[in-house]
């Protein structure tokens, strides 16, 4: 996997950005061979779709897999029934987060074996260690484990703002779009902070470390970055600032939302608590 020890270098020589929050940000990430071989691929790169059945069905015997996922249903049925009728109701719902209900899919079955060694690199002992130590992050291998995979996320996928729970420990998402348009669509991730009146949240997450963060309204926050660029990576250690949020909008039978995704979480969660935006709505 030495063809992909560029990578290393590009993260470890990379500035950090700071507004709203300490993160990475690197544009042409990878390099335009692995970069057209992932977007060129038919496992990825899909034909047109005449409908949203057809499309979920084409992904599952492309090798992906309905996974759970913050803001997500994995019934396929219930997705599709909520799409062309709007009848679906999700558990963010309930709590007046949301107004999408959405599904993420994961590549399960890598049929171009250089795209398989790809994701094996990214979750590999020399990635796991070169984005901690990029972060200040050592913490004892055994406490830790890194997962990363490719994701497609169809229309309706929505996550309230939010800055990760804290069980999470650095996570990271790649632009592989295969459509030319995908810059120009409802695809992307904002960057958030809160709105001066709502800062005051920052302070209490800080304060009470066994009390979980939380996703809260899009209306207490204002976007200060929005990840739009193809073959870009953002790579932060979540906390109480990294506030960020997404809501996709977009003709998925033309094309779909696509991601490497990764995270490194800790095995074990410290919080013992659990509280909603609901306990703050002053």
């Amino acid at each position: 996997m030495a063809e992909f020890n560029y990578i290393l270098d590009k993260i470890k020589d990379a500035e950090y950005q700071t507004d709203p929050f300490r993160f990475v940000y690197i544009e042409d990430f990878l390099s335009d061979e692995h970069f057209e071989m992932l977007t060129k691929d038919d496992q990825i790169n899909l034909k047109e779709f005449d409908s949203t059945e057809e499309m979920v069905d084409v992904l599952q015997a492309k090798g992906y897999k309905p996974v759970p996922f913050p803001g997500c249903t994995t019934n396929v049925k219930e997705y599709v029934n909520w799409y062309n009728s709007g009848s679906g109701k999700s558990p963010e719902h309930a709590q007046g987060l949301i107004e999408g209900f959405g599904m993420s899919f994961r590549m399960w079955q890598y049929n171009n074996p250089k795209i398989e060694s790809l994701i094996d690199f990214l979750n590999s002992e020399e990635f796991y260690n070169t984005i901690m130590s990029k972060f200040g992050k050592y913490s004892n291998r055994k406490n830790t484990y890194v997962e990363t995979a490719i994701q497609k996320y169809v229309s309706g996928y929505e996550i309230s703002p939010h800055p990760d729970i804290r069980k999470k420990v650095l996570t990271y998402m790649l632009n592989v779009n295969p459509s030319d348009q995908a810059e120009t669509m409802g695809l992307h991730t904002d960057f958030m902070k809160f709105k001066p009146h709502k800062e005051y949240i920052y302070k209490l997450w800080n304060e009470d470390v066994t009390s979980d963060r939380f996703w809260v309204p899009w209306d207490w926050c204002e976007t200060v970055f929005k990840q739009v660029k193809n073959n870009s990576i953002t790579l932060f250690a979540p906390g109480n600032d990294t506030l960020h949020a997404v809501k996709l909008d977009y003709d998925h039978t033309k094309t779909q939302r696509t991601q490497i995704y990764g995270n490194v979480w800790y095995n074990k969660s410290s919080t013992t608590k659990r509280p909603t935006w609901r306990n703050y709505n002053d």
